[in-house]
């Protein structure tokens, strides 16, 4: 989706290095007159960050008494840019952050709590208590989710239609759906079964907690070499049999730059995702039909092991001198009606009750937001409550994705990968 230029020109600023000499300029947040606009910071791909500064531009024109800066980062970007800010004194009013940077950055000081700004100026009571709970630290309320996130695969549904294939069953375990893969690679050569589901931490925790398992045990890491040894080997014997992408073609993709990624190149048919990026993050590069469907599991009659996140959360920086005013843009942003017309599902399911209602009431949702939508009120009913994030998680998270790298390259053996990846997992969980 191309940018609305009139719009993003006076309400985004994409933050370069020019811009943050800039930010750096006006010194420290006590140096900012509380009268000031307050700065709304949040990361996203050019389709999110258009919908949401619209969303922004909205409130301003029903506040004119509040105004706002809404500084739209790419995803990309975006933990450099924060990381910066924030050591500098000077990041934003509203910072948007996932689980993992939320406990680090609530852990330091740097978020302040919501819950003196309750029920006046942040209507709690609009969240269900399992909902709100994603944003809770230390029995605090440090950030509030956007959207409500669960795991699913992405399917490339043109795609099975071409190989004379049908779709996905509803439920399948890990052997059932290397057997699928492994076929649509004999079915044409140039296509592989999935991305290689290796590289994505969560995935990893899901099998786990699909055998009623844990990644973490508190401040330590739950799993053996053998564990992760036995997920390792499974990923290979995917890429030897052709069932998943080759190491060279998974390692362009980490994650968010959804152009490079094996689905929407038209080489691979599955994609382990998070349910809000199939409409913003994939559908929109391919012209092929996409769906999203349930994850394997570990064994048969097993839970996949999804759980609920937050698609990311709405924080408070502990020295804005605007608290007040950031307080009531995140409650705007996240519960009013008016603005999740205006989100849609571009985040996923909105995680308060009167912003899903609005969603559910739009009569011109795209046909891949229904199937999202329908999919994860589905899964959801069935998710398993989601594990604490971790201080370490994003580390953790690279460290995957490096042993699995260096095991698809021939740089390791997979016990060798298994072994450095617990060795130094536990080393960055003694260190968070």
């Amino acid at each position: 989706m191309t940018t609305t230029h009139t719009t993003m020109s006076r309400r985004t600023l994409l933050l370069g290095s020019a811009a943050l000499c800039g930010l750096a300029a006006l010194g420290g947040a006590a140096a900012r007159a509380e009268s000031g606009p307050v700065r709304f910071g949040i990361f996203g791909n050019a389709q999110k960050l258009e919908i949401r500064g619209r969303s922004i531009a909205k409130f301003s024109e029903l506040h004119p008494d509040i105004p706002v800066t809404f500084e739209g980062v790419p995803s990309a970007s975006w933990p450099d840019k924060i990381a910066a800010m924030v050591a500098g004194g000077n990041a934003p009013d509203v910072i948007t952050l996932g689980a993992p940077d939320m406990v680090q950055y609530g852990s330091r000081g740097a978020l302040a709590p919501l819950d003196d700004f309750v029920p006046a100026l942040f209507r709690a009571d609009l969240f269900d208590t399992t909902v709100l709970d994603l944003g809770r630290m230390n029995g605090k309320i440090y950030g509030v989710p956007i959207a409500v996130s669960i795991q699913g695969l992405a399917c490339n549904l043109s795609a099975l239609q071409r190989l004379g294939m049908g779709e996905p069953p509803a439920a399948w375990t890990y052997e059932e759906f290397a057997k699928v893969c492994a076929e649509i690679h004999r079915a044409d050569p140039q296509l592989h079964g999935s991305h290689d589901g290796a590289a994505r931490l969560d995935t990893f925790q899901m099998h786990l907690m699909s055998q009623g398992r844990s990644l973490y045990d508190g401040k330590k890491l739950a799993v053996t070499v053998d564990d992760v040894a036995q997920w390792l080997d499974f990923w290979d014997k995917m890429r030897k049999s052709g069932g998943a992408v080759p190491a060279d073609l998974q390692a362009q993709f980490t994650g968010t730059e959804w152009p490079n990624s094996p689905l929407v190149k038209g080489k691979a048919v599955f994609a382990s995702i998070a349910s809000q990026d199939l409409a913003g993050g994939y559908q929109a590069l391919t012209k092929d039909t996409l769906s999203i469907t349930t994850p394997p599991s570990a064994g048969a009659g097993a839970s996949p092991g999804y759980y609920p996140q937050p698609t990311s959360s709405l924080c408070l920086y502990a020295k804005s001198g605007n608290k007040e005013a950031a307080v009531k843009v995140i409650d705007w942003f996240v519960s009013d009606p008016t603005s999740a017309r205006i989100l849609g599902l571009i985040s996923g399911p909105p995680a308060s009750k009167p912003a899903l209602q609005a969603v559910l009431e739009l009569e011109d949702l795209a046909p891949v937001d229904e199937r999202v939508l329908k999919y994860s009120q589905a899964a959801l009913a069935k998710a398993l409550p989601a594990p604490s994030p971790q201080k370490a998680g994003r580390a953790i998270e690279d460290l995957m994705r490096r042993v699995n790298e260096d095991v698809g390259f021939g740089k390791s053996s997979i016990q060798e990968a298994a072994q450095a990846f617990v060795d130094q997992g536990h080393a960055l969980m003694r260190r968070a």
